[in-house]
Formats: C-alpha cells, structure tokens, sequence
C-alpha cells in the first residue's frame, strides 16, 4: 500500500482546494521556508489519526491546538477536509476523508485492516504515523534524546504484538481480578476491626461502670443540689437532666478559664498603660506635638513669605533685563548730535556717563535682589522640610499611643461580651484571682456532677456488660475470618504477580531477539550516513528484568546524546528511526515520508542520507522528502530510482496572493535509460 494522492481544502496554510499527486516511486516536494511543506505531513497525520501530534502543549491563552487545524487566514475557503488516496499494485484503492467537526469516512478499524496485517501493536493507526512520518523537531526527540525506557516501548511497538500475547492479557487480568479481591477483603477486614474496636470501647466503659456502682443515693443527692431538685421520683430524669447540662457546664469552664486569661493579660496592659511613666511620657509627647504643629505651620508661613518675595524679585528680574538692554544700546550708540539716543533729550557727553553709570547700579541691584530671594526661600522650604519630618516622626509615635488605648478598650469591650454571654459574675470583671476563685468553685461541682451520673449510669452497667461481652466474641471471630480471607486473597495476587512477571520476561526475551536481528540493520544504516568519523558503528544494550531500558552507545561505552554534536545526533537518530521504519513487519504501507530531514546536517551527510534512500527506493520503498534547498531537490530527483510503472515527481510550493499555500510547478522525473551510460563508456573508449 502506497500514497496515491492528498486532496486538502481549508485545512492549515491552504485555504483553496489543492491537490498532490504522489509518484509510486518517490515525491520531492521543495519550497521556501513556511510556504506549507510541512502542512502536507501534517494533512497525512490528520487523515489517518484526526490529530497533530508535534505540538507538545496542547492548550494555551485559552486556545486548543484543534483551533489552529483549519484555515484562520482571511477569506473563506469554498470547503473545510482533508482527503487522502491510498493504491495498491493491484490497482485497488484506498480513500479516507475527514471534514471538519465530523468524523473520518472510515473508522479506524477499516484504516488498520487496510494498512496493517498480522500481530499488529496496540493502537496501529497511531504507531504507523509515529514510524512513517519522521519530522525535522521530532528526529533527535524520538531517537537520542528519548529516555531509555522510552526508547525501547518505542522499538517494541514498532515490532508489533508478539507471540503470547494473548497469554499476557490474560496474565494482567488476573492481576487485577486479585488486587481488586484484595481490596475487597482489607475493606472486610477494616470494617470488622472497626466494629471490634468499637465494642472493645464499649466493654471497657461498661467494666468501669460497673466497678464504680457504689452508692447510687450519694449521686441523686448531688443531683439534686446541683440542679435544684427535690424528691425526684424518676433517676431516669435526673439522669438525662444532668446529661443534658454537662456540654453547657463544660463550656463554662472553658469561658471561665478564657476570661480569666483575658483579665490578667488586661489588667497587665493597663497598669503599664496608666503607669506614672507612662503618662508623664504621653504628656510630653503631646507638648513636642504641639510645638512641632507651631513650628511646622511657623514654616510654612515662612515658605510662604518667602516664596511671594522671590515672585517678586522674578518680575524686578524681566525689568533688570530689559534695562540692560538699554544699556547695551546706549553704549553701543553713544550720543547722537548732543541728543541720548534713548529719549532724545539734550545732554553733554558727561550727563550721559553719569546717566549710564546710574542705570548699570540699579541693574546691579536688582540683580542681587532675586540672587537674595531665592538664597531665602531655599533656606525657608530646608526649615519647612525638617519641621514637617519632625511632626511626621512625633505624629507617629502619638498614633501609636493611641492604638495601645484602643487596643485595652477593645480587649476590655471583649471581656464584657465574654460576661454577658456566659453569664459570668460581672462584680469580679476586674479581678483575674477573684473570678478564677469563683472557676474552681464550679469546676469542683463539675467533677461531683460527672462522678454522680457515672454512678447513675452504673446501676445499669452489669446488663450491659454481660450484653457487650457476647459481642465483642462475636466480632472477634468475625475479624478472625477476614483475616483468612485477606491472606488468602494476598497469596492468590502474590502467585498472579509472579505469573505475570514470567510472562512479561518470556515477551522481553522475544524482543531481545528480534533486536538482535535489527542490529545489523541500525549499525549499516548509521555505517551509511557516517554520523561520526571516528566512531564507525553503534551498539544497543538492554537491561532490566521487566521493566527494559534499551541504550545506545559508540566508541568506548559512549553515550551519543552526549559527546555528538547536533548535526552528529540528527545523523544518528535518522539512522535508528530508519530501522524502526524498516523493522515494521506489520506495515502493509511501503511508504516513508521525511520532512526536512537535513537540518542541521552538514552537506557531506546530506549526500549519504540521499544514497541511503535510493538504496530504500531500490527495495521497492515509496519515498516522499519534503525539502527546502532546491539543489537537494534536484540531487534526490537524480538519484533515486525511478520506472514507468513507479515513477517520480516533483512539486514545487509557494503561497499565493492571499498567502495560502499552493502547487506552481510540477515535474514528472524522465527515466534513465539503461544503456545510456553503457554507450557512452562504448564512445569513450573507442576515441
């Protein structure tokens, strides 16, 4: 089974109905960077799984990857699916079509029977892609850079299901039919312990009620004056009275024992609150408060004085300015016929100096006088700052007075709530030792109280005894039942364990060996793309009794990951998913596809990886290599084989004017005839 075509509209970067064809032989689909190459592995996936599985995350910014599977660009495509063509040699044909929103034409069953055949592994569909389709990010990711045991599930399912399978089914349902028997059985047995517990509880109170059954006439007197009862004529009553009263009585005593608690921690706030100390304290601070306030608004007064004269003396400086510049042109002009050339006045030459002279010191003056200004309004707003600092500073510590006064009044306003709900006695709400007095008083007449209804309660404990003494033989047989039961059921998971351990030993011993026979293929593939000069060959090894962990390693005990260069590493993951590729026994699809397999890849590498595909397509492989270097192009086009019944192509992509993705060019690769170069080795030699 082949590709024969992939038919996309609306789907990814094609937003017009485009339509590939595939040769039998090998397709070379080259174009610029982000022109939809890739798009065209991914239709192929989404065809067959209904999902892209290159994206590590799958949501994010409240998007799901899903939303970016159809055309997002503008206009509107005429149709939203994805349609790919499967052939035979037989000429029989394959199609499958998912639309968008729906499911594909055909379920995964028919894709499965149709690609696949034999011991196939669990999910096909999903292991074909993951096998067929190497990606440019995902090479080194599904190779090298795989954990190990993650690597060797990854060979496993490649291989298929192996023999015995159905044997390791069966071998895990037994497991799991024990553990949930044994899980049935602890919760037996849980529960049958619970209920003996609970009866051991209730024989113990009943041992010790009857041990204290003494004087039954004792405890209804202390009853009686507890409760202020006379002459009762039912114990019953009594009994369920002072019942009742115990949840109240003891949640007194815990008030009691708060309030006393709150009473000296406030009677310890207050006393060093109203300490002589204190309030000499508290009256200085409000005196600095006070003379801070003065001297702060004494500043800002002052500022502000300061502040109008230096407006001033900015408007004597516009005057000083333009006074200068008579100046400067009185100099500049002199007299003019006997005449000042400022106001045309009659002057001799020595009026003029003079008049000059005197026009320079006012200038003078006033320049000095906004230097002045500004000097004392610096020095008035360097006063406002420290005064305004000091009242911050002395405003805080005076706040912080306060709260220590409103934190006892709102302690205080607590005990009082603390009184009134429990009703405790408000003469002695400012004496902690006088009320804790009154606390033990009654915790003393708690402790009667609980002692005379233990002692009601014991005129009924031998019955009760003899009662729950029965019970507890019965549920310790119970429990001793369970037990059995437990044991059994984990000698029964313990024998199913091994069972299973034996059988998933007997399928890793059957994968060892068909990886010894993949070897040669692994090392051949990485001899050929020569992902290093030195070391030549590459060796797997695999440890672990069930769990497996399968490694590679070249030169002396190396591991690649780490010592190959990213180039080297993409060389070598190549060369392994190749012979995973190749190891599929299972696959009746006979076609690889590779998208841009040489990034990252140095030229010399380049050129192995082509030999290694044309040595595939000579073993009758369909091969389709998208590329982005047109002379790659053209160099696989020249080497891989090519006959009239499979033949090649080559297709060219770029992005129309509303940027989707389109075929512009498209070549079908002419044969070479065979004794094309035989003749022409005849002509040379004969010259």
């Amino acid at each position: 089974m082949k590709l024969d075509f992939i038919e996309v509209s609306g789907f990814r970067g094609f937003r017009d109905k485009v339509r590939i064809e595939f040769g039998g032989g090998f397709t070379v689909i080259s174009g610029r960077n982000g022109v939809g190459k890739s798009t065209i592995c991914d239709a192929i996936e989404f065809a067959l799984t209904g999902q892209i599985g290159k994206y590590t995350v799958e949501s994010a910014a409240k998007e799901n990857v899903s939303d970016y599977y159809w055309w997002r660009g503008t206009g509107k495509p005429d149709a939203h699916f994805v349609r790919i063509g499967f052939f035979r040699k037989n000429s029989e044909r394959f199609i499958v079509t998912r639309t968008r929103g729906e499911r594909a034409d055909k379920s995964d069953e028919e894709i499965a029977q149709a690609l696949c055949s034999g011991d196939t592994p669990e999910d096909p569909i999903k292991q074909l892609v993951k096998t067929s389709i190497l990606r440019d990010e995902w090479i080194a990711a599904q190779s090298l850079d795989l954990k190990e045991t993650e690597r060797f599930d990854l060979v496993r399912a490649a291989f298929g299901a192996i023999e015995n399978s159905q044997l390791a089914e069966k071998a895990k349902s037994v497991v799991s039919a024990a553990e949930a028997r044994v899980a049935q059985a602890n919760d037996a047995y849980e529960k049958a312990r619970g209920e003996q517990s609970r009866a051991l509880v209730e024989l113990s109170r009943a041992s010790e009620a009857a041990a204290q059954n003494s004087d039954v006439d004792a405890a209804i007197r202390t009853l009686e004056t507890v409760f202020e009862v006379e002459n009762t004529s039912s114990i019953s009553e009594l009994r369920e009275t002072a019942k009742q009263s115990l949840p109240s009585l003891r949640e007194r005593q815990s008030a009691f024992q708060s309030a006393i608690s709150l009473g000296h921690e406030i009677e310890a706030l207050r006393t060093e609150y109203e300490s002589k100390q204190r309030v000499e304290d508290r009256q200085r601070l409000s005196e600095r408060r006070e003379a801070a306030l003065d001297r702060l608004e004494s500043a800002k007064t002052r500022l502000e004085d300061a502040l109008r004269k230096l407006e001033i003396e900015e408007a004597a400086s516009g005057l000083a300015a333009s006074l200068s510049s008579l100046l400067e042109h009185g100099l500049h002009v002199g007299l003019d016929d006997g005449h000042c050339p400022l106001c045309a006045a009659s002057r001799t030459d020595d009026d003029f100096e003079v008049g000059l002279e005197k026009l320079s010191s006012r200038i003078e003056k006033l320049a000095s006088g906004i230097k002045a200004a500004r000097e004392q309004a610096g020095v008035a707003r360097s006063i406002e700052t420290e005064a305004q600092v000091a009242w911050e500073n002395i405003e805080g510590e005076w706040a912080a007075e306060i709260r220590a006064g409103e934190t006892i009044r709102a302690l205080e306003e607590k005990h009082v709530e603390m009184f009134e709900r429990y009703a405790l006695p408000f003469e002695q709400i400012h004496s902690a030792d006088a009320l804790a007095m009154i606390a033990l008083q009654e915790r003393n007449q708690l402790v009667e109280v609980e002692r005379a209804l233990s002692a009601l309660e014991a005129s009924r404990a031998v019955d009760r005894l003899t009662s729950v003494s029965a019970q507890v033989g019965d549920l310790s047989s119970l429990v001793d039942n369970a037990a059995d039961q437990l044991a059994e059921c984990q000698s029964a998971l313990s024998l199913a364990k091994t069972l299973d351990k034996n059988v998933r030993r007997s399928a890793s011993e059957i994968i060892d060996e068909r990886l010894a026979l993949v070897s040669p293929l692994l090392n051949e593939l990485y001899q050929r793309l020569r992902p290093h000069s030195d070391w030549r060959s590459i060796e797997y090894s695999i440890r672990g009794d069930v769990r497996r962990f399968l490694s590679l390693k070249v030169g002396n005990e190396l591991n690649p990951q780490f010592v190959f260069s990213s180039g080297q590493r993409r060389a070598a993951g190549i060369a392994f998913l190749l012979s995973v590729h190749l190891a599929r026994s299972w696959s009746q699809w006979e076609t690889l596809v590779l998208d841009d397999p040489v990034q990252h890849v140095d030229d010399f590498r380049a050129l192995n990886l082509v030999e290694v595909l044309s040595a595939m397509r000579q073993g009758g492989r369909q091969i389709i290599c998208a590329v982005e270097d047109e002379a790659l192009a053209e160099l696989i086009c020249r080497r891989l084989l090519r006959t009239s019944d499979e033949i090649g192509l080559h297709h060219k992509i770029d992005v129309d004017a509303h940027s989707s993705g389109s075929v512009v060019e498209t070549t079908q690769i002419p044969n070479i005839p065979n004794s094309v170069l035989r003749r022409a080795s005849d002509q040379f030699h004969s010259a």
